[in-house]
């Protein structure tokens, strides 16, 4: 949305009156009248209030002295080289105007424009006083400038109002509009918005959620007395304030182009490592700096995301069960090849991953499309969320940000190498996976990126104040294990620590020992019957799915984590904020992560030593305390490590 201040340079009330707007950020761009007396005003004014790079030029053609000596002595100017104000009155002067108008109007815009690029300005956007660049026969001789000067977006049609259109009104605006948004400069199709009235307008409009998605608001920022106001026709009215665009759930776009428009793509909020991580990325991003969209591709809200980044509509729009969606899916021959391979990989090849890998290249097809280019857009977990970066969403630089290790997961890199080839920036939050995965494809080393994952130890220490029951009686005498993770032994390994725990028992040594697990799976009723296969129900106790699991960590002494393999564990670095001490087997990052004897212990990737040492440190219990110290020493969070986007997002650009 843009709120833009027309007449910038008229006087001197409407120059600070804009430059408080600025302030109050309920504007968000200005055009500015270079021929007007105060307009060399505006442009020190703009500078020292910080808002220069969000001037555009505001062709006038109707007040004010000309600055072409082709206009003064033309008919459009009296005597004195002044506007007379009145061309374009009669209706018949949209339409047409004579030739030597027309080369007026030509030179006069040229004067101008050559003025606004003399100022320094760089917004290169242009709208008009009295809306006059909007006729067809003004319009014909400015055409020819914003394409010979470059220009990057221009005002449309005025095409709200509190009353409809008549029909002929409705029409040629239509045209124009229509008209002035095929335009291309260079190439490349100038920026409209879809909308564009007063605030009157808007206020009055009886569908304003239609409206509002993609708008351009005028106004007329001056001072009547010492009052604010929008002295926008037909009548003086208060301006409008940061609580209006808060109640009718209007954000201001950046257009000065100092931000950078971002896009993050995430499949849904849940409470896994990878959620964690993007919120904590998200809220740890400049806003001053970044213009952030989010979407989610099966649901939405904030789930703890900071209000200054906007949050999309899901990108999950088809229904299963639609008429169109189906008939759209029984004409498709490659979403009918996906739906065989699909089935394939799940019941025969018992290959889930590889099965997600392939449906979600068509899923993204059916997802939710954005009109809106961005300057870079991040694909923040594998799957729909990079197919629909790569394939569907319009920007200069395109991010797949690598939150597992890509070999061990079991996804095919046959299937992603397109994907891949066509990112502009691979981010893995691991060094090591970052170098494993060069190794294996050395024609992606230039553009992989390590970027860790991001965790505040304040947002972590603020969650764990929650008071929760754990469902055995503790004392001081208990040497207390947890863990938070999905329930999928193939992942996880909890069926070998299961077994291990199993062995411990018989050997007698688990008198003072509890687990706690908190998560759930594909294997949660295997991992329940192995419990109670080796009578371990008063040793290990799955407690299901908590939306907050923080709380819980500071019940135990130790994290355990027995995974096969994993990318880097925001959950690690979660313990250790809340003081607890890692016990994990070697992923690939573990010893980037943890340092083996100092803050944690790292054993080899196998079940027999993951079963030796537990029974060191269960026969050892003072190895935990003295770890313990270490690691209540060190502060974990990293949320200074945004600067490591910044650079790759300055790179980029």
């Amino acid at each position: 949305m843009i709120i833009n201040a027309d007449d910038f340079g008229y006087s001197k009330e409407v120059n600070m009156a804009i430059a408080e707007c600025f302030k109050n950020k309920t504007i968000n761009r200005t055009t500015i009248m270079v021929n007007m007396p105060c307009a060399q005003e505006a442009v020190e004014l703009s500078k020292e209030n910080n808002f220069f790079d969000c001037v555009g030029l505001h062709i006038n053609l109707t007040e004010g002295k000309a600055l072409s000596k082709e206009c003064a002595f033309s008919n459009l100017c009296d005597e004195n080289g002044f506007f007379k104000g009145t061309f374009h009155i009669p209706f018949k002067s949209r339409l047409y105007l004579n030739k030597n108008i027309r080369h007026a109007i030509y030179c006069e815009v040229e004067a101008q424009i050559k003025k606004y690029l003399e100022m320094g300005f760089t917004l290169m956007h242009a709208d008009s006083h009295n809306y006059t660049h909007a006729y067809f026969s003004v319009y014909t001789p400015v055409r020819k400038l914003l394409k010979k000067y470059g220009f990057k977006s221009v005002r449309i049609s005025r095409n709200v109002s509190p009353e409809k259109f008549s029909l002929p009104f409705r029409i040629y605006k239509d045209l124009f509009n229509a008209m002035i948004k095929r335009l291309k400069i260079n190439g490349k199709k100038i920026e409209t918005t879809e909308y564009f009235c007063s605030v009157q307008d808007f206020n009055a409009s009886m569908d304003k959620r239609k409206i509002k998605d993609d708008i351009e608001l005028m106004t007329h920022p001056t001072y009547i007395g010492d009052v604010l106001t929008d002295n926008t026709l037909p009548e003086p009215h208060p301006f409008v304030t940061s609580e209006w665009l808060k109640d009718n759930e209007l954000h201001l776009e950046d257009v000065s182009g100092r931000k950078i428009k971002l896009l993050v793509c995430f499949i849904h909020a849940h409470i896994g490592g990878a959620m964690t991580s993007l919120v904590n990325f998200l809220n740890a991003l400049d806003t001053d700096k970044y213009d952030v969209d989010v979407m989610f591709y099966e649901n939405d809200g904030r789930h703890g995301i900071k209000d200054e980044i906007n949050i999309l509509p899901r990108g999950k729009i088809h229904e299963k069960g639609s008429l169109t969606n189906i008939l759209k899916k029984v004409i498709s021959p490659a979403y009918l090849i996906a739906t065989v391979q699909d089935k394939y990989y799940k019941k025969v090849k018992k290959n889930k991953r590889k099965a997600v890998q392939i449906m979600s290249k068509q899923g993204c097809k059916y997802s939710r499309r954005l009109d809106k280019e961005y300057d870079i857009a991040v694909a923040y977990e594998f799957n729909w969320c990079m197919n629909y970066v790569i394939n569907q969403v319009k920007a200069k630089k395109k991010v797949i940000w690598h939150h597992v290790e890509f070999e061990k997961s079991g996804m095919d890199y046959n299937i992603d190498k397109k994907a891949m080839d066509k990112a502009d920036a691979l981010v893995f939050v691991s060094e090591d996976c970052r170098k494993s995965y060069c190794e294996k494809y050395p024609e992606h080393k230039d553009k992989a990126h390590f970027i860790p994952n991001l965790l505040s130890s304040e947002y972590v220490r603020a969650k764990g104040v929650e008071d929760v029951e754990i469902p055995f009686e503790d004392n001081e005498n208990l040497l207390k294990f947890i863990t938070v993770a999905r329930i999928s032994f193939e992942h996880k390994g909890l069926d070998r620590a299961v077994r291990a725990f199993a062995k411990l028992k018989e050997e007698g040594l688990l008198n003072n020992i509890k687990w706690l697990i908190i998560g759930d799976g594909r294997d949660m009723e295997k991992f329940r019957g192995m419990i109670e296969e080796y009578s371990l129900t008063d040793i290990i106790y799955p407690i299901g799915v908590r939306q907050n699991p923080i709380p819980y960590l500071k019940k135990a002494d130790c994290f355990l984590l027995p995974s096969r393999h994993e990318g880097k564990p925001m959950v690690i670095t979660e313990s250790f904020i809340m003081g607890l001490v890692p016990v994990v087997t070697e992923y690939t990052s573990a010893r980037e992560q943890i340092k083996d004897g100092v803050d944690g212990l790292v054993f080899d990737n196998n079940e027999d030593a993951l079963y030796e040492g537990l029974k060191k440190v269960i026969e050892n219990p003072q190895i935990i305390k003295e770890l313990t110290e270490n690691v209540l020493a060190t502060d974990y969070g990293n949320e200074k490590e945004i600067a490591e986007f910044d650079k790759l997002a300055e790179k980029l650009m």
